[in-house]
């Protein structure tokens, strides 16, 4: 399992939390626009630089589908959770 600082909303605001996230469950990793246009108009937590990404991460669990939105580019995260696990293999 890894962990990762998750964007969390609670009622009208945005909190920065953290989130363990194993990584043998995750089915999609892609950018999350939406989130760096509400990091601009100042409407996430201070704490963050106007510089981060953010990336949405779909797990499968049981058949529920989960969607978390995560601090880091897409590079990063996929580099995290070790997405590609394809060996080279030499003949």
């Amino acid at each position: 399992m890894i962990k990762f600082v998750e964007i969390t909303k609670a009622s009208s605001n945005f909190l920065l939390d953290e989130v363990w996230i194993n990584e043998a469950h995750v089915v999609r990793i892609k950018r999350a626009p939406e989130f760096k246009r509400l990091l601009e108009e100042g409407r996430l937590p201070k704490d963050l630089d106007h510089t981060h990404d953010f990336t949405s991460i779909t797990i499968n669990t049981g058949g529920v589908m989960e969607n978390h939105v995560v601090v880091g580019d897409v590079a990063t995260i996929a580099g995290t959770l070790n997405c590609d696990t394809r060996i080279l293999l030499k003949g």
